[in-house]
């Protein structure tokens, strides 16, 4: 990104906070400690606001320090599965495709996982804190988390602390279908 760019992109993130909260140029010098003047060429993007003062800003508001210099996601974001390269383990019985991975400052990513039968796949523990949750769209699947063993359907879910040693396993006749999604506590 060019300095210019950046300029402009941090002066519409904080425009676009500030609206959103129903803030007035005054009001946001008061909470951030910023000159009113400064804050409105910043949103102009006629000024190159030093680190401090997008750290004074960040506080004031109560944002990451991240969101004024983050690239814009789109607001609406459309998957097709079909679309999407599968990730393939165990010589193609898993498929996972990253329907939405996971991104900076979102504590989650969410993935169809595809058992094909027969399959058995071991998953090494996840750092502590983190929890999966998995909700069956076809087919059954049975899941070994610690020393304990589950059978979910298809329509049904379950959540786990995924800091055990977990393991997805498909015994049906047919693929097993699943929309996972990992959470990451902050």
């Amino acid at each position: 990104m060019s300095k210019v760019n950046l300029n402009q992109i941090i002066g519409k993130r904080l425009k676009q906070i500030r609206a959103e909260r129903g803030l007035s140029l005054d009001k946001l010098a008061q909470l951030t400690e910023v000159s009113k003047p400064m804050l409105g060429q910043i949103e102009r993007g006629e000024s190159n606001p030093t680190v401090s003062t997008l750290w004074k800003i960040a506080n004031g508001l109560k944002v990451p320090f991240t969101t004024f210099i983050e690239e814009e996601k789109p607001f609406i974001q459309k998957v097709n599965r079909r679309e999407i390269e599968p990730l393939i383990e165990e010589k193609g019985v898993v498929q996972v495709y990253p329907l939405f991975p996971k991104e900076y400052q979102k504590p989650f990513e969410i993935f169809s996982l595809i058992l094909q039968p027969g399959c058995n796949h071991q998953s090494d523990p996840h750092a502590y804190g983190v929890e999966e949750y998995i909700f069956i769209e076809k087919g059954t699947m049975e899941l070994k988390i610690a020393e304990e063993t589950f059978t979910v359907g298809e329509g049904e879910g379950i959540r786990f602390s995924a800091h055990y040693k977990h393991n997805y396993a498909n015994k049906g006749e047919e693929d097993a279908i699943a929309t996972m999604i990992i959470y990451y506590s902050l």
